[in-house]
């Protein structure tokens, strides 16, 4: 959550990253007196120090999906069972 409008920031548009395409970044009070060129080399610092790599894509595995298919129809009938029988 963002709190107050007088938030300074910095908008990254050219971010040299082939997963992003801009970064947003939010000053802190005490950095907006900095000038601008210093600002702008330390926002090129920060995101240069991010290194990203998205999730690999899993496959679902079908027999995992079956056996919770499987173990919640057992839990369902053991209920009812349980239910009927008192």
């Amino acid at each position: 959550m963002l709190k107050g409008v007088s938030q300074k920031v910095i908008e990254v548009v050219h971010t040299d990253n082939r997963y992003f395409e801009k970064a947003i970044l939010f000053l802190r009070p005490g950095a907006q007196e900095e000038d601008r060129s210093s600002l702008k080399s330390q926002a090129g610092e920060y995101l240069g120090q991010i290194q990203y790599t998205p999730p690999k894509n899993r496959r679902s595995r079908p027999w995992s999906e079956a056996l919770k298919l499987i173990g919640a129809a057992l839990v369902g009938a053991g209920a009812a069972c349980a239910f009927f029988l008192l």
